[in-house]
């Protein structure tokens, strides 16, 4: 029993360790950055985001009128030619569509940065800054107006660039992307424009994430990993954005085809299209973080040849991508899911062929195991969502129309208090089915729901397959090892087979976790509970196999 503890204790204290490392990639470039002063100021970009999220401005009102004049004389004073682009709305609009606004107009905001290049290799900033009528929208999509404001600020100041720089604030954007779908009208600009950049806001705080790209993105991926300052992406957010009904202006000028990124922060989403999205509630922080992202992308691709931008497009293939900690994101070919796949399975089999071999499992034993952890995942998933449910009747929550639960002051504490039930809950039924029915039994029956989602994920959805695909691999492997070699099981190298398994697999799902948490609340608790589920069983269930051996 002693032992049993000092492994628990040693394996909570890497989970944390673990967890601590990880995160740092949700955080800030810090106030000493030089994009501060040197180059985004943010006192600048504040001062802007005072006068554009003073109120609501939708489109067709006074205070859109207001935003757009302030915009513009803003430019005119740095001497940048502007164009507004006006465009009836009856003419852009979804008829199926219901309008909330009597507006006529949309009026674009369209500034340049004349190149020095003949080559048609233009560049795109986008931002809309038209808010819904229920906001100020300081952050949707007042920081990315303000980011675009700064970045232009800033290059206007350079020698001209090669490549003409576009930073285009469209309007209508809250009423079904109105101000996009008009400027694609403008052929005279997408025909020289090779990349469009937009960014966007679901909340008022937390990082900005490259949640969405145009298509064959390895290379572009790759060149924002080396290019941006503190970078965060996530090659699942994109698979899972595309199931989703959510759009931006970006959504409809994708299918133009042109290099893109599409980016936004994801956290205070409780403060999205609501009356709290205010200057007062701004984050500073993620404004800066914005600004590491902008100003880096506009020297790049400012200055990128005709040679570099075609090389860019040639490339077919698409990437695999999530961060491992601050500035270090892993990016490789979806090329590699199907090979993975194939190893895994080939790993699968030996390890089928040495359990038959050594007649280690019963078939009675294996199903009874089975079910038992089915009905445990069921069962958590079960008492989870009755404990949301609770909380949000206890602390008087929010439930919107996407089904978004929001608890105001008790969100995060409510979310560290179900992932530590989870666990408790999780160790318990792993202790009880390894001591009853069987330990070896239920790692090996985990084992295989972890290479089910493997291969699902790789055939269907490869974005998010690394979640599931790298730690399979790990776990087959370990298995195999623990067969073949049983004294490891029973000696001190027990610590490096558990340590190896809690960090791949925390260092991957807790940011995952996180991340839905933060863009969903608390509406897919059922679903986080059950990959911590994941995660910890296997661990308990080791350690119980273990202390029952020796």
């Amino acid at each position: 029993m002693r032992k049993q503890w000092k492994i628990i204790l040693f394996t909570s204290i890497l989970i944390l360790i673990t967890i601590a490392v990880s995160f740092t990639q949700f955080s800030n470039p810090n106030e000493s950055s030089h994009f501060n002063d040197e180059k985004f100021s943010v006192e600048r970009a504040m001062q802007h985001l005072e006068v554009i999220a003073k109120e609501p401005h939708p489109v067709g009102s006074e205070a859109n009128k207001k935003v757009k004049d302030y915009i513009v004389k803003y430019f005119e004073s740095l001497n940048l030619p502007v164009e507004i682009q006006t465009k009836a709305i009856e003419d852009v609009r979804d008829k199926e569509e219901q309008l909330t606004t009597d507006a006529e107009y949309l009026e674009n905001i369209i500034v340049k940065i004349e190149g020095t290049s003949l080559d048609h290799n233009a560049v795109l900033f986008l931002a809309h800054y038209d808010s819904t009528p229920e906001t100020p929208g300081a952050s949707d999509d007042g920081y990315g107006v303000v980011t675009l404001m700064e970045t232009a600020r800033m290059m206007s100041q350079l020698p001209p660039p090669e490549n003409t720089l576009y930073f285009v604030f469209t309007d209508g954007e809250e009423e079904g992307v109105l101000g996009a779908t008009a400027l694609k009208d403008r052929k005279d600009i997408f025909d020289k424009t090779r990349m469009i950049i937009n960014f966007e806001a679901r909340g008022n705080t937390g990082v900005p994430i490259l949640f969405e790209t145009t298509n064959h993105n390895a290379q572009l991926v790759k060149e924002f990993s080396h290019t941006v300052s503190h970078p965060v992406a996530y090659s699942f957010a994109s698979e899972m954005y595309k199931k989703m009904p959510n759009y931006t202006d970006f959504t409809e000028v994708k299918d133009i085809p042109k290099l893109g990124y599409n980016i936004a922060n994801m956290g205070g989403v409780e403060t999205y299209h609501a009356n709290k999205d205010t200057f007062e509630n701004s984050d500073r922080n993620t404004i800066r973080h914005f600004g590491a992202y902008a100003i880096p992308l506009a020297e790049k691709y400012a200055m990128l040849s005709t040679t570099e931008f075609e090389e860019l497009e040639k490339n077919q293939g698409d990437a695999i991508y999530f961060p491992l900690m601050k500035n270090v994101l892993v990016v490789y070919s979806d090329e590699v899911v199907i090979p993975l796949m194939t190893l895994l399975i080939g790993l699968t089999t030996i390890a089928a062929i040495i359990l038959i071999r050594k007649k280690i499992i019963k078939v009675k034993t294996s199903a009874l195991t089975f079910v038992s952890m089915l009905a445990s995942f069921i069962g958590v998933a079960a008492i989870l969502y009755g404990l949301v449910k609770i909380l949000a009747i206890v602390f008087d929550g929010v439930i919107d129309d996407e089904g978004l639960i929001v608890l105001g002051n008790y969100d995060y504490a409510a979310f560290l208090l179900i992932m530590l039930i989870t666990i408790v809950l999780s160790a318990f039924i792993s202790r009880w089915i390894s001591k009853h029915i069987s330990a070896i039994h239920f790692i090996i029956s985990i084992q295989l729901i972890w290479i089910t989602l493997a291969i699902t994920t790789s055939l269907t959805f490869k974005g998010i397959s690394y979640l599931f695909v790298l730690p399979a691999l790990l776990g087959v492997f370990l298995i195999i090892v623990a067969l073949e070699k049983p004294q490891v099981m029973l000696s001190n190298y027990r610590y490096i087979v558990i340590a190896s398994w809690t960090i791949v697999t925390t260092i991957l799902l807790a940011p995952f976790i996180y991340v839905i948490y933060t863009a969903q609340t608390l509406k897919f608790a059922p679903i986080l509970g059950i990959l911590v589920a994941l995660l910890i069983m296997p661990i308990i269930a080791a350690i119980q196999y273990k202390s029952t051996q020796t």
